[in-house]
């Protein structure tokens, strides 16, 4: 349970107490002072389009035990214009330059008062899952904290980071950026012992650039490893391995392709699950896992790699794995009352992750429709990527292609390039409207992928086609 006293906050976030008494005790802490409880402390988080230090006061009015502020203002009894007394009795009021920055190192001070293993996972494709899969093999035989949701950011990771006590003997965190130079403010906060990365693909080119900005910006991950830890690497990754070589700590490898610490031997596939053999340090693993997509195994590798070097058990890796259930909107299997089976992959969308969705899908038995919808931040790469994709599905020989949002019309544009008829595709503007043509077309037996960035809200297709069904089975 965290507790500190404001004394000890104070010192970790390197700000002034400019109000309060230093011995109040802290008993939680929040970014939001709707949801705020008494106790708590408040960090009045700005940004673009808000203001926490408006927000402070109510913070306070709720039960807050104290605030961590960066500018002048208003608080409850406090005439406008005037300084806040030192012997203001409602609360705390901390001082600092950059709340978010002492939010992060809040965070590490807490970090350091609970050295366990903290295993760090980023990459382009597959890193919530593989953070998931780690998680459930680490949690077989201990109690761990992991990232939930999409809280792995400067916001979000730091509050997980609170969040550990003295049940925890073991850390997964998820670590997410879009520029340069965010993660190493990541790994300098929660200081991890094994860092990982899934892969290195075209995503957030906008702000990136290219290929090698983004590996360069994710390979940061590997600044903050301890002395001591462990770097798990890709070698089936060009970019990863060339990222690595100047790495100095032990490495855990992984491959698909040949021979690694942790390498594929085969699969085979049977309704929705995948048995997979992987050779681990000279032994053979077993382990069946929920889910489509054969791109998955390489989260797999990667998730029994990260395990092991936190100490995992071969038990613990293969029955870790049969717990795993695939996410919500990470190629979920949903099988509906008309016979249509819908493949929710809606959580996000680069062009490596659309591929290899596509590529599950040319796998699949029945008549094969995918529904994508934009993929986002690829700035000037935006128009090429969509019409490549276009070119993937065709050559895959999908039956059914429909494109929804701004650039839909470049991914049947690629689609027509490569031969596939025009009959078979669509492209519409909006989700209503793909929607409507969906209905028109399917019939019991279809498998239909629906897949796009965050913001293009492609899971609103999948509501309305199972709402169309009647339900799910």
């Amino acid at each position: 349970m965290f507790k500190l006293t404001i004394k000890e906050v104070v010192s970790a976030v390197k700000g002034s107490l400019i109000a309060g008494d230093e011995n109040i005790e802290i008993r939680g802490v929040s970014t939001d002072s709707r949801t705020i409880k008494p106790g708590e402390i408040f960090f009045a988080l700005t940004g673009p389009n808000f203001d926490g230090n408006r927000f402070a006061g109510a913070a306070l009015k709720k039960g807050a035990s104290a605030i961590v502020v960066n500018a002048p203002l208003q608080l409850p009894g406090i005439p406008e214009g005037q300084p806040v007394p030192a012997c203001f009795k409602q609360g705390a009021v901390v001082y600092t330059d950059d709340v978010l920055e002492a939010l992060g190192r809040l965070a590490r001070y807490w970090r350091i008062m609970y050295p366990l293993p903290l295993i760090a996972v980023s990459g382009s494709c597959g890193k919530t899952t593989t953070k998931e899969m780690i998680a459930s093999i680490l949690r077989v035989s201990r109690t761990i904290i992991k990232t939930e949701g999409n809280m792995n950011n400067l916001i979000g990771m730091p509050l997980t980071l609170l969040g550990l006590d003295k049940r925890h003997n073991a850390a997964v965190v998820e670590l997410g950026i879009s520029e340069r130079g965010e993660m190493t403010r990541l790994v300098n906060i929660c200081m991890p012992d094994v860092s990982v990365l899934t892969n290195i693909c075209e995503a957030h080119l906008k702000t990136l650039k290219n290929i090698e900005g983004v590996a360069y910006a994710k390979g940061e991950i590997f600044s903050g490893l301890k002395p001591d830890g462990i770097a798990v690497v890709n070698i089936d990754d060009p970019w990863i391995v060339k990222i690595t070589e100047p790495v100095k700590q032990k490495k855990i490898t992984f491959s698909l392709e040949t021979d690694a610490v942790v390498s594929l031997k085969g699969y085979s596939k049977r309704d929705g699950i995948v048995d997979a053999q992987f050779r681990v340090r000279g032994r053979d693993i077993k382990a069946g896992i929920v889910g489509e997509g054969l791109h998955n195994l390489s989260n797999v590798a990667c998730a029994i790699a990260a395990s092991l070097a936190v100490g995992a058990e071969e038990e613990d890796i293969v029955r870790g794995l049969g717990d795993f259930k695939p996410l919500h909107g990470r190629m979920e299997v949903i099988r509906l009352n008309n016979s249509v089976t819908v493949i929710d992959d809606t959580y996000n969308a680069n062009p490596a992750s659309v591929e290899s969705s596509l590529r599950s899908l040319a796998d699949m038995k029945g008549r094969r429709i995918a529904v994508l919808g934009d993929m986002l931040e690829l700035g000037d790469a935006s128009r090429d990527r969509h019409k490549n994709i276009g070119r993937i599905a065709g050559r895959l020989g999908l039956d059914i292609l429909f494109a929804v949002g701004e650039f839909s019309r470049d991914i049947t544009d690629g689609a027509v390039e490569v031969g596939m008829g025009c009959n078979s595709i669509m492209a519409v503007s909006n989700k209503s409207d793909a929607v409507e043509g969906i209905k028109d077309i399917i019939s019991s037996g279809d498998i239909l992928l629906v897949k796009g960035s965050r913001a293009a809200g492609m899971e609103d297709v999948v509501e309305k086609l199972v709402m169309m069904a009647g339900g799910r089975i």
